[in-house]
């Protein structure tokens, strides 16, 4: 992907500026929702201190009431005022009780209950608590009583054998629970000593009693704590954070929850606020970083355009110093490109008058080895000619056997010489001007014999095994004559050359992929390393020194038969192992094959 200065600078500054304002969006999360934790601290716990005060002071006059009635007024007929007092303070009613019979002695003024119509509680646990509470006043915690209403019952020892009992109602600890109610889902709650609950804003939860000691604020008010608890609540179903506090005179305790989300619902608020302000930044940063790279890419750019005028050719290109504000790295990055143009365009017209020079120089070396081997083929057939009437006595008999036998020596290396000669001629021709390819219609079995045929009268003098194996399906080549010709001559040439003694080469051609032709030639020979094979397919290459001397040749066989397969093509692979042999492939594309009749 390519991205221009500009997009790069923008980029650049908007990661630079969205790392570190992320960062900061977060922390000012974090830093709201402790702040509302604080809060929570201060509001939620002040709020129940002041509900238990509230309570401390019910409890005290609930007390005073009971204690004044009781003691002072025995037989509990009271005055006219006393039931209307009694009942403003949830009393249900306050009965004398001989502790010996369980019987009802004396019961407040009521239009609701009289001794006849009371009926208590279990009263040995009541009796039991008094007497231990060694005449003090006792309240016990939240019950049901009788009727299956939730009540609270006071007690007192009064005399040895008279139990004072008040019932209290909750009305009034729910109606001060309801009163407090805030937010979503903020309320207060009030149980009894052992997490009993009293007031809560399920109805159910207050008929039922609910046990709420397992909850956490309440296991820690049940042990006379005061403070700020997190925890789940199993009314909501959701996290809560409470502050709570207890009613010393009661045990009672007093917790002000809040749903945890109402206070992470205010934190994210902040958080959107200051996420507006992150992209604001990021927006303005990018901007800057857009605009900063504008300023820096224009000259750049220049250069860039300028550089890939260079490239394309042209060599006189040059870039205007730019003006005005521009930063020291730009202008001087403008002037050394240009000394470099010129510079370059210096070299470049050296290179060419250079590379004239070595193309005349290559030419002529060419026409020169192309005159010279020309000039060579007239002495060389002579030569060879003569020779050959020497060695065949066409004249006559010779008398000395010495001559005869000369005079095939001369014979064979001039017609050696000779092959060497035309393989330079035609390496030149192909190398200097492609040579052009003369296809016909050629039988690839007939000249796979042929040349099979006539290397092995090499291969025999040297004890080597030649076969041939062609697949039955063969189709004829569509291919230059002369040239498949030379290919398979060198190479079968090459094969038996560098295979030694009781060796084999064998020649192998079928159908190939995609329905071009394949040729394989497999000899037991030499072989070749891998570094060697390169060097074996370069013109005039010789493997080393002591090969150069017990192998004769230019070293053109391999470089020639190459080149002649890709002018078909095709392509010419080796595989080589040294001490092993050589496998040669040529193959032939589809395009080689003459269509059918």
């Amino acid at each position: 992907m390519k991205l221009g200065l500009r997009v790069i600078l923008a980029l650049a500054f908007m990661v630079a500026s969205i790392v570190p304002l992320s960062v900061w969006a977060v922390w000012v999360r974090s830093a709201a929702l402790d702040r509302e934790i604080e809060e929570v601290r201060d509001r939620h716990l002040l709020l129940a201190r002041n509900l238990s005060l509230a309570l401390e002071r019910y409890a005290q006059d609930v007390s005073a009431v009971f204690s004044h009635v009781v003691e002072t007024d025995p037989e509990l007929r009271g005055s006219q005022h006393l039931g209307t007092l009694l009942a403003s303070l949830s009393f249900r009613h306050i009965c004398l009780i001989e502790t010996d019979t369980k019987r009802v002695v004396s019961v407040t003024p009521s239009a609701t209950y009289s001794m006849e119509s009371i009926v208590l509680p279990p009263l040995d646990r009541f009796i039991e608590v008094a007497e231990y509470g060694l005449g003090k006043l006792v309240f016990t915690n939240v019950m049901l009583n009788p009727s299956g209403k939730p009540a609270i019952y006071l007690l007192k020892m009064i005399e040895p054998n008279v139990l004072a009992l008040g019932e209290l109602s909750t009305e009034f600890l729910r109606t001060t629970q309801r009163a407090v109610a805030f937010g979503e889902g903020g309320h207060a709650a009030i149980v009894d000593a052992i997490g009993r609950v009293v007031g809560h804003p399920r109805a159910d939860w207050e008929r039922d009693l609910k046990d709420l000691s397992a909850v956490d604020p309440v296991a820690r008010m049940i042990k006379g704590e005061t403070g700020v608890s997190k925890f789940f609540s199993p009314a909501a179903k959701e996290d809560m954070i409470a502050g709570f506090t207890t009613v010393p005179a009661t045990g009672w305790g007093v917790m002000i929850p809040q749903p945890y989300r109402e206070l992470q619902a205010k934190a994210d608020e902040v958080q959107k606020s200051a996420y507006f302000i992150v992209a604001f930044g990021v927006g303005l940063s990018t901007l800057l970083g857009f605009a900063i790279g504008g300023f820096i890419a224009g000259p750049i750019k220049a250069v860039s355009k300028a550089a890939d005028r260079v490239a394309d050719g042209d060599a006189d290109v040059s870039v205007s110093v730019p003006g005005g504000i521009v930063p020291v790295e730009v202008r001087a990055l403008t002037k050394r490109f240009n000394e470099m143009s010129i510079a370059l365009n210096k070299a470049r017209q050296a290179e060419v008058r250079a590379l004239r020079a070595a193309e005349e120089a290559v030419e002529a070396k060419s026409d020169f080895l192309t005159r010279v081997t020309h000039e060579l083929r007239t002495p060389l057939n002579t030569v060879i000619g003569f020779s050959g009437m020497i060695r065949d006595q066409t004249q006559g008999p010779i008398n000395s056997p010495e001559y005869v036998e000369y005079g095939r020596y001369i014979h064979d290396g001039g017609q050696r010489l000779l092959e060497m000669v035309n393989d330079i001629i035609a390496f030149s021709r192909v190398d200097r001007r492609g040579d052009d390819v003369a296809r016909s219609v050629v039988d690839i079995t007939v000249i796979l014999t042929m040349a099979v045929e006539k290397i092995r009268s090499m291969a025999g003098d040297g004890q080597i095994n030649v076969s041939l194996s062609l697949a039955e399906d063969l189709p004829d080549l569509w291919v230059d004559e002369v040239k498949f010709r030379q290919i398979i001559s060198h190479l079968v040439t090459n094969a038996v050359k560098f295979t030694p003694s009781r060796g084999s080469v064998v020649i192998d051609a079928h159908t190939g992929p995609a329905g071009g032709v394949e040729i394989v030639i497999r000899d037991t020979g030499i072989g070749l390393s891998e570094e060697q094979i390169p060097l074996a397919l370069s013109p005039f290459g010789q493997i080393s020194t002591h090969l150069a001397r017990d192998y004769e040749g230019a070293g053109l066989g391999l470089p020639l038969s190459k080149m002649l397969v890709e002018q078909h093509g095709g392509t010419l692979t080796i595989q080589s192992t040294p001490g092993q042999g050589t496998i040669v492939t040529v193959f032939l594309p589809p395009e080689c094959v003459a269509a059918s009749a």
